[in-house]
């Protein structure tokens, strides 16, 4: 597996945050704010993994790839839920084995399986899954095209992808471009929008979804169950982790507000 250097300082970033998300007072708030509490590191909630379960029309006999996994959210779940069963791929290794600890105890550790793996060049044959799904990935990785082609590979034809990804918004100045950089994730920065980019990877859109306001509501929610838990987390993550919380979800609020970042859900299956 050839990581690039970007690739290898976020791998050991995604870590650390994978880490803390399975402290006690971290899936406290996100029980209470998202609904699960497998130690996600994503914006999607209980509620918004029901609608792609149905977007993606999972069942009994399905195989679902999930990439970036992580610790299992949303991927578990939506196997535990529909049935099917379920990949999951992502570079942090002590992440996965949280999930596969997670998969035993929701009972599906017979249907469900983990990989070590690069989202750009995933180690599996073409056409072996019935659908793909990933969740605010893209922002994060640097090579967005070469991972929608390489979950394009292994999608088997007619099958379905639904992907959450926070872009910044169209027609930005080159201040606010500078900006949005500044509030969103590490690779928020995109030469070519989601729509073109789908196209030019052999992808053709079923269905577009705006879900910024939702991921603004989210933003407050957090940094007020942030403020309501604040000695707990001083206690578990210290001063420094506590302000750089409340400081990611003031500038995501703030971005979003100023119209400079948005969170998008695309629903796709491969163009004939």
């Amino acid at each position: 597996m050839n990581c690039t250097a970007a690739e290898k300082d976020l791998k050991k970033r995604f870590e650390g945050i994978y880490e803390r998300g399975q402290l006690p007072v971290i899936k406290d708030i996100e029980r209470r704010v998202f609904g699960s509490d497998y130690g996600a590191n994503s914006w999607t909630t209980r509620a918004e993994a029901d609608d792609i379960c149905q977007l993606l029309e999972l069942r009994s006999g399905h195989r679902l790839l999930d990439v970036g996994a992580g610790s299992g959210w949303p991927g578990l779940y939506m196997a535990k839920q529909s049935g099917c069963d379920v990949v999951l791929v992502d570079l942090p290794r002590s992440a996965l084995e949280v999930a596969v600890d997670r998969a035993v105890q929701d009972q599906i550790g017979d249907r469900s399986w983990a990989s070590v793996a690069d989202s750009a060049s995933l180690p599996f044959d073409q056409a072996i899954f019935d659908a793909v799904s990933h969740s605010d990935i893209l922002c994060c990785l640097p090579r967005k095209r070469e991972t929608l082609a390489s979950c394009r590979a292994v999608l088997r034809p007619g099958g379905r992808m639904a992907f959450t990804v926070v872009a910044l918004s169209p027609d930005l100045s080159t201040a606010e471009t500078v900006r949005a950089i500044e509030s969103g994730p590490e690779f928020v920065d995109s030469t070519v929008g989601y729509a073109e980019l789908l196209e030019q990877t052999g992808w053709r859109i079923l269905e577009y979804r705006d879900l910024t306001p939702d991921c603004a509501s989210l933003c407050r929610q957090l940094s007020k169950s942030d403020q309501e838990r604040k000695e707990e987390l001083l206690e578990a993550i210290g001063q420094e982790g506590f302000e750089e919380r409340q400081t990611d979800w003031q500038l995501r609020l703030d971005a979003i507000a100023e119209g400079l970042l948005r969170r998008e859900l695309f629903f796709v299956t491969p163009a004939v």
